[in-house]
């Protein structure tokens, strides 16, 4: 057994505590590694040596205070060599001398110094197996979305064919075939398997895509699902609609009258600034050399109506699908032809033998949808001279209808 003065016991235990401020040292970098996150010291021994060394005024009593923390410190954390230290201590008759049990047993020491995570090699050790555990996750990951994938398009397949099915029965007349073999007293044009796949076709996508574009206007995927999902039309659809009436009679001249549309926001700004607010819209064309214009309504924002000005006949007539007039936009539109008259023409027109009125005995809804449809209808009717002959039940043929022919940019007649 060494026997060592009270100064060598005293550099001793200072070694010991060097060593231990280096191991936890150590252990604070391999937990900030693996764990990425700030470790707070709070060593036991460095802490109760600091109070020993300002509580304590006798330099050998603060030394025993050291040893006694060494020897708490190694029953929780084992992380200083085994020595066995003698302590000299002097007392008023003289010196005396004492010596300490060792602080460590050689087997927790062994252990202790062996341990992995004391290994310099360890971080990167660690850093390897979790980028094998890394590898080896991501291929299950992978694997299992593959198997997703399989299974959602195997499920999309499924609901698509339920989808078609519903589909046609929902917006289809009741039956295709039948309307093949009989006769329809409204001179509806029978839908094809080539027209009810192309409408699958546009029934399904992205809400945002462009289907079309023309007449300045674009016409997306969500004004399809408005016509194919019953819902009220807006005046996108309105607006391409009616510009496809006035161009069928640019290219159809002496069959069918030449057609102006105003558009669905003409009738509102006339009513808030009169004439001068819309003098400018028609200033590249001739209204007076077409033979109807078309003034589609909007009426409080929520009802389609649409006002039809045939300049041939002297009549201005205002179809409304729910019945009854509007004497505000009907006045209205009475001095604004007065006006451009003036404005254009530099002369007056007399509306006093006008027939100013709302049309009689027309087909009438029995939903609050469909009235832009009849709107639209009630257009392509008049617009190639043709009698009504519709009714509410032939609605959800003409949406059908209505979408073919948008998306293809032209009437079938």
């Amino acid at each position: 057994m060494a026997k060592l003065s009270g100064s060598t016991a005293m550099n001793s235990v200072l070694t010991l505590e060097k060593q231990l401020k280096e191991k936890n040292r150590y252990l604070d970098l391999i937990i900030n590694e693996c764990q990425n996150k700030p470790m707070v010291k709070t060593s036991l021994f460095l802490k109760q040596r600091c109070d020993s060394q300002e509580q304590e005024d006798d330099p050998i009593l603060a030394l025993q205070q050291q040893v006694n923390s060494i020897r708490n410190l190694t029953i929780h954390c084992p992380a200083v060599q085994s020595l066995e230290i003698e302590i000299e201590t002097q007392d008023k008759n003289g010196i005396k001398k004492e010596i300490t049990p060792p602080v460590l047993e050689i087997g927790k020491k062994r252990r202790f110094w062996s341990s992995t995570y004391l290994r310099d090699d360890y971080v990167e050790q660690f850093r390897r197996r979790v980028a094998q555990r890394t590898e080896i996750n991501m291929k299950h990951l992978n694997e299992a979305y593959q198997v997703f994938l399989r299974a959602k398009n195997r499920r999309i397949a499924y609901e698509g064919g339920i989808y078609k099915a519903l589909l046609l029965e929902e917006f289809m007349p009741k039956s295709l075939h039948a309307i093949e073999e009989v006769q329809i007293s409204s001179e509806l044009i029978p839908l094809t398997k080539v027209q009810q796949d192309r409408l699958m076709e546009l029934s399904e996508g992205p809400l945002e895509q462009v289907i079309v574009t023309k007449f300045k206007l674009d016409i997306h995927r969500s004004e399809i699902k408005i016509l194919t999902e019953g819902a009220w039309l807006n005046d996108v659809i309105i607006n391409f609609y009616m510009n496809l009436l006035a161009e069928r009679s640019e290219k159809r001249p002496g069959q069918v009258p030449s057609v102006y549309a105003m558009n669905t926001f003409f009738v509102p700004r006339l009513l808030q600034s009169g004439f001068d607010g819309v003098k400018r819209w028609t200033r590249k064309v001739d209204l007076f050399s077409k033979d109807i214009i078309l003034v589609p309504v909007h009426h409080s924002g929520v009802h389609w109506c649409l006002v039809v000005i045939d300049l041939r006949a002297k009549t201005m007539l205002y179809y409304n699908s729910k019945g009854g007039g509007n004497p505000k936009v009907m006045r209205a539109l009475k001095i604004y032809l007065r006006m451009e008259s003036l404005d254009k023409r530099q002369k007056p027109l007399d509306t006093n033998d006008f027939r100013i009125e709302h049309a009689q005995n027309v087909p009438q809804q029995d939903n609050m949808d469909d009235c832009g449809v009849f709107t639209c209808m009630f257009a392509e009717y008049l617009t190639r001279d043709a009698l009504i002959t519709f009714c509410k039940d032939d609605m959800n043929y003409f949406r059908i209808k209505m979408v073919l022919e948008i998306a293809d940019g032209e009437l079938w007649k």
